[in-house]
């Protein structure tokens, strides 16, 4: 069953951790809540003999790294350049011209190594724009994608940018 959001009806929700009494006690009827990441409404859903993950509770999925990556950002009107100038596991800071509209829902693909094919983000929301320079959040990448995603900022908290850049590790 795909779940999505009731407001703007879009299917990037995820599982939200229970807060509170009223939360505990509606889980016991199967009832779990929700959060849209698109316009952060939080929702309940019955689903009767499933027990959705809890959301992570990993602040540091996060925290940023400065960086300076070349990215393309796909829209639904054709493709963009841009430069990625902090990364996390959650969302990047880029820099594009003309700029971005807020709210608007794109797709990424990093060239964070330049030995192998880009990291594939499917879909990211952007959050906040002034200027050339918008925030953006991670909406949506496949697992394979994320491994790597998660690999090559392991990499940079490591060994450091430029270093893990330029290996393929």
């Amino acid at each position: 069953m795909a779940i999505v959001c009731a407001r703007c009806r879009k299917p990037y929700v995820r599982a939200d951790r229970c807060r509170g009494f009223v939360d505990r006690l509606l889980r016991r009827a199967y009832v779990y809540p929700y959060e849209c990441q698109v316009c952060r409404r939080r929702f309940h859903v019955m689903q009767w003999g499933f027990r959705p993950t809890d959301a992570p509770a990993d602040l540091n999925h996060s925290r940023s790294r400065p960086v300076q990556i070349h990215a393309v950002l796909v829209e639904e009107r054709g493709e963009r350049d841009g430069t990625i100038t902090d990364l996390s596991a959650a969302g990047c800071a880029v820099e594009t011209m003309p700029p971005l509209l807020e709210h608007a829902i794109l797709g990424i693909r990093l060239n964070a190594l330049d030995d192998n094919p880009p990291i594939v983000v499917e879909a990211a929301i952007v959050r906040s724009s002034l200027g050339s320079r918008a925030e953006l959040e991670f909406l949506r990448v496949a697992k394979a994608e994320e491994e790597r995603l998660n690999q090559f900022i392991l990499n940079l908290w490591i060994d450091g940018t430029q270093i893990a850049r330029s290996s393929g590790r």
